[in-house]
């Protein structure tokens, strides 16, 4: 679990503080400006407020105040175990789900990457009581044994993957501001149908705005300009089913893409028998892959020019024409309209197990032009490339992290 060499101490001697949030219910408040914290809120190192947040007002915040600090650490003890997240100055009331720990004589990035440790999330679970909800006592957590380097050795582990996961982060948020490029382009062309318009009368003015000529279609229910079609997905692009069984060729390695894993990281041979014991869909570099299954409707795999490509069949495959419509078809496919066409057509026993038909999915009607729709697809085609460029380095540098965590521990790799 740790080098050999390093001294172990309690956590509660490294620590000023170990406690956790309100045991009761704060007076919520809808548009009260301090969250209500729990340990379902701790994601990937930090606290992740979303729309279903509960909110209290200034009084409640003073009321339920808790004073924390930089060294300040949160750990999920109830239903979801080991989630953790550092203090960023957030002003929230923290609840009972979550416990915090004042880091004084440890350093708290390695007791951060320390905690995501296999070995010591299982440690968590084995302590931790309770049949249904599982609940970390605070005792347990202050009675953890915690491996205690010299200070600079903690440091160096600490830096080395704090760099990485900075790197991450950065690529999340070049890729936020990616998204948000080719959406806002996707709106004013094919939604507010403001895109350049070439024609003698409006010599590459926004359509629309330059008074384009609007007219009422009863399939949408709403103007479109005029000329355009309303058109199926499946007028647009076709869907490929020509599948193979990896199994039969035990001289290739494939890339795999599986739901919900929606990267190409899983290589595999005919040793594999478990997982390629059946066919897969053949993956091309128009392809798009489209996820059928609930709740990841709005999970789709842009496909680049790799060899033995291939995929789970919980996918539909869109092979589209060309690169420009493939671009054009990304933004259908990621769109709340069509995710909403997806989630009301999907059929089965129980949420978690719905899907699609594919041919209901394609019946999604998008009002078209192929000009406008190749010409978007070229625009987009350098911001989707590098979203992708971006997502798959990220796979790589998290996998490299979760190799190094054990090793840096254990003293199998050390930080010169």
């Amino acid at each position: 679990m740790s080098n050999p060499t390093w001294p172990t101490t309690p956590l509660s001697k490294l620590t000023s503080r170990i406690g956790d949030g309100i045991h009761g219910t704060p007076v919520y408040c809808e548009n009260g400006g301090h969250p209500f914290v729990n340990g379902n809120n701790l994601k990937s190192g930090a606290i992740e407020i979303s729309k279903d947040t509960k909110r209290v007002s200034q009084k409640e915040y003073e009321k339920y105040f808790i004073e924390f600090d930089e060294k300040t650490l949160f750990l999920s003890i109830n239903g979801t175990l080991g989630n953790l997240a550092k203090y960023q100055g957030e002003e929230m009331v923290l609840g009972k789900s979550a416990a915090y720990i004042k880091c004084t004589d440890i350093n708290i990035d390695f007791l951060y990457y320390y905690l995501q440790l296999k070995e010591v999330k299982s440690l968590m679970w084995n302590v931790a009581t309770g049949s249904t909800i599982k609940n970390l006592s605070l005792a347990s957590i202050r009675n953890m044994e915690i491996p205690t380097p010299p200070e600079d050795v903690a440091k160096k582990i600490a830096d080395v993957l704090s760099a990485i996961d900075k790197k991450i982060e950065l690529n999340n948020r070049i890729n936020a501001e990616l998204e948000a490029m080719a959406k806002t382009l996707y709106d004013y062309w094919f939604v507010q149908f403001d895109f350049p318009d070439d024609s003698p009368q409006r010599k590459g003015n926004p359509y629309k705005t330059a008074g384009g000529k609007m007219v009422y279609n009863p399939t949408l229910k709403r103007e479109i300009p005029e000329g355009w079609e309303v058109a199926p997905l499946s007028s647009i692009t076709r869907v490929s089913n020509e599948s193979i069984n990896p199994a039969d060729y035990p001289e290739k390695l494939f890339k795999h893409f599986s739901i919900p894993v929606f990267d190409a990281t899983n290589t595999f041979g005919v040793e594999r028998g478990d997982t390629i014991g059946s066919n897969k869909f053949t993956v091309e570099d128009t392809d798009l892959l489209v996820s059928k299954l609930n709740p990841w409707f709005n999970r789709v795999v842009y496909a680049m020019a790799e060899p033995e490509q291939i995929c789970s069949t919980e996918f539909v495959v869109w092979r589209c024409p060309n690169a420009s419509i493939k671009n054009f078809m990304y933004m259908i496919a990621t769109s709340p309209q069509f995710i909403a066409h997806c989630t009301q057509s999907a059929t089965g026993t129980s949420n978690s197990h719905k899907r699609v038909n594919p041919n209901v999915m394609m019946r999604f009607d998008q009002p078209f032009n192929l000009k406008v729709a190749e010409k978007l697809g070229q625009h987009l085609e350098p911001i989707l490339k590098q979203l992708i460029v971006n997502q798959r380095e990220n796979t790589k540098l998290a996998s490299l992290r979760d190799w190094l965590l054990p090793m840096l521990m254990n003293g199998q790799v050390t930080v010169k």
